[in-house]
C-alpha cells in the first residue's frame, strides 16, 4: 500500500501509510468502512506502516478491539478540539464584546468593566440608550 499508493505529503513519501493509499489499495470496498478502519489506527491522515499492521492484525482478531480503538482516536481528537476552544473561547469572546462596545455604544458606561458590567453595574438592558 505504501509503496504503491498515493503520495499526496511529505509524511507519505517518507514511508507513513496515508489514508489516499489505503482508500487506493481498498477500491471496492464500502468508502465509510475504509474511513472507519483508517480512523481507528490514527488520529490525522498518516500513519506508522508498523503500527497500521499491528492495528490490522488486532481488528481482525478481536472485533471488539476495532470499536474500542476507533472511539479512543474519535475521543482523542474531539478532546484536542473542545481544549483548543476552551482555551481561545475566553479570549476571543472578550475581544469582540471590547470591540463592540467600543464600536456600537462608546459611552456606555459599562464599558470598562465588560463582561461584567453586562450582568450587574449599568447591565446589558441599559445598551439601547446609548446605541449609536
Amino acid at each position: 500500500m505504501v509503496a504503491k499508493g498515493p503520495k499526496p505529503n511529505y509524511m507519505s513519501e517518507k514511508g507513513y501509510l496515508c489514508f489516499d493509499s489505503f482508500a487506493d489499495a481498498n477500491k471496492k470496498c464500502n468508502p465509510l468502512t475504509i474511513r472507519a478502519v483508517f480512523d481507528a489506527m490514527s488520529t490525522g491522515d498518516n500513519v506508522d506502516p508498523s503500527i497500521a499492521q499491528r492495528k490490522l492484525d488486532e481488528f481482525r482478531s478481536d472485533p471488539s478491539a476495532f470499536k474500542n480503538s476507533l472511539q479512543k482516536q474519535k475521543l482523542a481528537g474531539f478532546s484536542s478540539i473542545a481544549f483548543l476552544l476552551f482555551l481561545l473561547g475566553p479570549i476571543v469572546a472578550e475581544t469582540c464584546i471590547e470591540a463592540a462596545s467600543f464600536g456600537w455604544f462608546p459611552d456606555w458606561p459599562g464599558g470598562a468593566n465588560l463582561p461584567w458590567s453586562l450582568l450587574v453595574g449599568p447591565g446589558f438592558w441599559t445598551i439601547p440608550e446609548y446605541w449609536i
